[in-house]
Order: C-alpha cells, then sequence, then structure tokens
C-alpha cells in the first residue's frame, strides 16, 4: 500500500486535544504539521501533501487566504477545512472537503483516504462529488452518504458519462438489467435517494437534471452544460 503525506495546519494545542492523535497511526500516511500559514505554505512547497488539513477554529489566519494562496501557485492540494460545529459551509472558500466538529477518529480517516490520489478507478469525482466505488459512499461537502448497490451503480453511470443525457430505457437496462419501461417509478425513487444524498436540496437539483420526457443528466455545476442533445449509443426511448 503507498505511503501518502497528510499536512496538519492547526494552531498551538496541547498534546490531548491535538487532531495528531487521531490521525497518526495509520499505515496509509505519514503525517507532517505546521501552525502558521507561513510554515504551511513553505510545507506545501517542500513535501508535496496528497492532503492539507485544515483546522480552522484553532488557525490565527484565514483558511480562505490560504487556500487562495496555494491556487496561486499552482498548487492544486486537496484542502479538508474543518469548521466549528455551528458554522455554515461556505464552498467559496477553496476548500475540496469539509467537516464540521465534533471529530472522530473515524470520520477524520475516512475523510482524508477519500481525498488521496487513487491508483485505480475506484474513486470517481465530478464537482464537489465523491463516490468511492467499492466502498459504495458518496461524499457531498461533510455529508457522506452509504449506498445500496443499485443506488451506486447508478450513481456510477451518470459520473462517467457527464453531461451526457440518459434516457430512462438506457438506465433500467444498465441497472436493473431489463428492457421494460412501463413503470419507471423504481428508478425515480432512486433518483430521488441519489438527490438527497449529493444535491443542497433535492427539489430543486443542481447535479443530477431532469430532461423532461427523456431521462436525466449529470454535471457539474461549474461546468457548462453540454449542448449534445442525446448520445446516439443511447436511443430515445420509444414512446418518451
Amino acid at each position: 500500500m503507498p505511503v501518502h503525506t497528510v499536512l496538519l495546519v492547526e494552531g498551538r494545542k496541547s498534546p490531548q486535544k491535538s487532531l495528531l492523535r487521531l490521525i497518526n497511526d495509520k499505515p496509509e500516511y505519514q503525517v507532517v504539521t505546521a501552525s502558521t500559514r507561513r510554515d504551511a505554505l513553505a510545507r506545501v512547497q517542500e513535501i508535496r501533501p496528497a492532503v492539507i488539513v485544515l483546522d480552522s477554529p484553532s488557525l490565527s489566519f484565514s483558511a480562505r487566504r490560504f487556500c487562495a494562496a496555494l491556487k496561486e501557485n499552482g498548487l492544486e492540494t486537496p484542502v479538508l477545512l474543518l469548521l466549528p460545529a455551528s458554522d455554515k459551509i461556505d464552498r467559496t472558500v477553496g476548500a475540496q472537503a469539509y467537516m464540521r466538529y465534533p471529530v472522530s477518529a473515524r470520520k477524520l480517516t475516512n475523510r482524508i483516504l477519500r481525498l488521496l490520489p487513487t491508483q485505480d478507478q475506484d474513486v470517481l469525482q465530478i464537482g464537489e462529488v465523491v463516490l468511492n466505488i467499492k466502498q459504495r459512499c458518496v461524499i457531498r461537502g461533510d455529508r457522506e452518504t452509504h449506498l445500496t448497490p443499485r443506488q451506486a451503480t447508478l450513481l456510477e453511470l451518470f459520473m462517467r458519462h457527464p453531461g451526457e443525457i440518459l434516457t430512462r430505457a438506457y438506465l433500467m437496462k444498465q441497472v436493473w438489467n431489463t428492457d421494460y419501461i412501463g413503470d419507471t417509478r423504481t428508478l425515480d425513487v432512486h433518483i430521488h435517494w441519489l438527490r438527497k444524498a449529493i444535491e443542497d436540496d433535492h427539489k430543486s437539483p443542481v447535479y443530477l437534471r431532469t430532461v423532461r420526457r427523456v431521462g436525466y443528466r449529470f454535471e457539474a455545476p461549474e461546468a457548462p452544460a453540454c449542448k449534445r442533445e442525446q448520445p446516439s449509443s443511447r436511443p430515445e426511448e420509444a414512446n418518451p
């Protein structure tokens, strides 16, 4: 198993309160620490960590400015930002993932592992949505949801074809192995579950969009909508 370096950036804390005690005994990575903005940026340049963990409640500098400095220097290291329990998530800060206190060792290490680079195709990411195929787990912001096998298969299908319109007939065939589309309520229920897992408001979806009378399309909100109306390999339903 490859060993990845994690940069933990937190203010001065006693050993009993430091996050280091939660994540320092995992074989998947080694942890390097920093406490100031200058030291953290220098460490990033020096060791090129796989993930940066920012403990915002203990920091004496702005997480937003730190993320901006990373971007200005062409550093694309994913940042996990830890927030106080009462704070709202502001996705303009520039972090790739967010967690609120209280933080357990299991949740923290699992979230770090999700951000680590993989050597296989077990992890897919579109925008802020991260799907771990093997573990059937999807992460969006500080929300982590475990999926059923068919939910995971359906989401994987969408994420492997971003921006494409996938018809109900195609989805029913790929996920349920049936050509019958007289009743697609099962598909609609699964779409509802996925939206509750990945959308800020499942009633006003941004990622998983309905294409009326045809099917659905998955796209990152930051990306322009795909101009292609229908992929040739996924024909229209016979009776839309």
